[in-house]
C-alpha cells in the first residue's frame, strides 16, 4: 500500500516538473512579431518550423509602416538596430532604437524607406546587446514596382 502510494506522488511529481520544465522553456524562448500598419504579418518563435511568408510592398504602402518586436528570452533587448545589408553583409540602411520600457516596445520602419532602396537581394537584419552578432529576419528583393520579403530562416539557429 504504501509502496503504490510513493509511486504514485512519485509519478506525479515528475509530471509537474517535466510540465513546469517544458512551459517554462516555451514561454522564454526568442520570438519575433512583425506587423504591417498594425496587422500581425508574421509570428515566430524559436524552435518552431520556419513559415514562408511573401509581403508585396508598392507605391501604394507609401504611408504604411512595418513594426518589429523582437524578444530575447521573454525580454526586450537593450542598444536595439535594425539594418538592411547587402549580398556580402555591408550595411547599406540603420536604424537605431532606444531601450525599450514597456513589455512590448516596436521599432518601427516607414515603408517608404524600403521602397527608396533600388537594390537587389537585400537581407534585413536585427542587433541589440544580447545579440551582437545580429540576427536575419528577413531576405528583401527591391525592384522599381515591388519590394518582395521573407522571413529569415536564421531567427531559429539560436536558443536561451
Amino acid at each position: 500500500m504504501q509502496r503504490t502510494s510513493f509511486l504514485t506522488k512519485t509519478a506525479a511529481f515528475l509530471s509537474f516538473c517535466l510540465f513546469a520544465i517544458a512551459t517554462q522553456a516555451w514561454a522564454g524562448g526568442d520570438h519575433l512579431k512583425v506587423y504591417l500598419n498594425n496587422k500581425l504579418i508574421h509570428e515566430q518563435y524559436v524552435g518552431e518550423p520556419v513559415k514562408l511568408s511573401n509581403l508585396q510592398l508598392d507605391k501604394a504602402n507609401v504611408n504604411d509602416q512595418l513594426t518589429f518586436h523582437y524578444s530575447h528570452c521573454g525580454k526586450i533587448g537593450t542598444g536595439r538596430k535594425l539594418s538592411i545589408r547587402d549580398d556580402k553583409g555591408g550595411v547599406i540602411r540603420e536604424w537605431k532604437f532606444a531601450d525599450a520600457s514597456g513589455k512590448q516596445s516596436g521599432m518601427v520602419i516607414a515603408v517608404k524607406e524600403l521602397l527608396q532602396l533600388k537594390q537587389e537581394n537585400l537581407r534585413f537584419f536585427y542587433t541589440a546587446t544580447e545579440l551582437p552578432k545580429g540576427q536575419l529576419m528577413a531576405s528583401f528583393q527591391v525592384t522599381d514596382k515591388t519590394t518582395s520579403w521573407v522571413p529569415g530562416s536564421s531567427v531559429l539557429q539560436f536558443l536561451c
